[in-house]
């Protein structure tokens, strides 16, 4: 029979091995992600105005934002 659930320091094996942390599913990549992992605030109010700070790092303002919130970039993911 085997394992459906196996769990150690250093391993997780669970479904008979259709998932395994052997297996890198995702993977940090410098190009060609998939999706972004946002490491930190990315978001700010100041002044009755908000800045997005987008995974690439660039800065999204409206109007009446008045700070000086530098954000954190993104770690880009490929699944």
């Amino acid at each position: 029979m085997a394992e459906t659930l196996y769990i150690t320091p250093s391993r997780f094996k669970a479904s008979e091995g259709k998932l395994d942390s052997v297996s890198r599913y995702i993977r940090k990549v410098g190009s060609g992600q998939d999706l972004y992992f946002i490491l930190g605030q990315n978001m700010d109010v100041k002044g009755g105005g908000l800045r997005y700070v987008r995974p690439d790092g660039t800065n999204v303002d409206d109007s009446s934002y008045n700070g000086t919130f530098s954000g954190t970039t993104g770690v880009g993911i490929k699944v």
